[in-house]
């Protein structure tokens, strides 16, 4: 498994993934550091100087935003790495020639999967790190929980790590990123109506998104690090002012059972993911 594992993780960086990963963290990084170094600077707003106040609740605002469109972005790269990793070595054939060695297909996916999961958590950790060492360095402004929001943002991402690897053992690369892909932007819609429902005491539909959330738990991870992003003025705001805050904000995170279920959902279907692969004629 340990070899497959490092194998995997040389054939990421002999794909230029690793640099193609550095070079968009880099300009997104350098982008949005602009954006928040001129956001510090801003000398008038209506006519008034801008106090420093005002700058930290832009600061978080943006902040929340580009966490947001970066879990999409995470989620993409999970699906497009695991999706081809195991059906692409099934469909050439490359496969055949190393199953005939002493060596279990069990231990074949145990080591891609391993592999695609620190590669992803490692990539939303740095890339959280740096974005939040920038905003601090042009701003002053520290999201309440860095540490944990990160953590629940890299969680995101091996969901769907685990769950495009499935797809990987029965479908092709093509059909298992279309199918991942959509049942992730199903999911994230899934969050809203709960949202929704929970705001408007709506009872089917906040089920019918608690269940979108139970079969694939990536968007609770998500929802999970926003509320860690949110500073506690604003939750309190959002909460005294009894209107719904939308996509891109949250009033209360999902249970501590969620986290729970999340991990013993990755371990469930890597296992249904190594059966579905030992079964499988190749």
């Amino acid at each position: 498994m340990i070899e497959i594992a490092a194998l995997t993780l040389k054939e990421l960086v002999r794909r230029r993934f690793v640099a193609g990963a550095f070079v968009a963290t880099a300009a997104l990084v350098a982008l949005t550091g602009w954006g928040f170094f001129y956001l510090n600077h801003l000398h008038e707003a209506r006519g008034r100087p801008v106090t420093h106040l005002e700058v930290l609740t832009m600061t978080s605002v943006l902040l929340i935003l580009i966490a947001y469109l970066f879990s999409f972005l995470l989620a993409m790269a999970a699906v497009f790495i695991a999706a081809p990793t195991l059906s692409n070595d099934i469909e050439t054939g490359v496969l055949l020639p190393v199953l005939a060695r002493p060596l279990s297909r069990g231990a074949i996916l145990a080591g891609k999967g391993v592999a695609l999961a620190i590669v992803i958590a490692a990539y939303a950790i740095l890339t959280g790190a740096c974005e939040f060492a920038i905003v601090n360095a042009a701003t002053g402004y520290v999201p309440p929980a860095p540490a944990a929001s990160l953590a629940y943002l890299a969680l995101s991402g091996i969901v769907m790590t685990a769950f495009a690897l499935l797809l990987s053992t029965r479908m092709s690369a093509l059909g298992a990123s279309i199918v991942a892909v959509v049942a992730f932007i199903i999911v994230r819609l899934g969050g809203i109506a709960q949202n929704v429902g929970m705001y408007y005491d709506n009872e089917t539909v906040r089920h019918a998104g608690t269940l979108t959330q139970l079969l694939l738990p990536s968007d609770a991870m998500w929802q999970s690090a926003l509320f860690r992003l949110e500073p506690a003025g604003m939750v309190a705001a959002m909460s005294d002012a009894h209107v719904w805050p939308g996509p891109f904000f949250t009033t209360a995170p999902p249970p501590p059972a969620m986290l729970v279920w999340t991990c013993a959902w990755i371990v469930a279907v890597a296992l249904l993911a190594a059966r579905s692969f030992a079964l499988r004629d190749l």
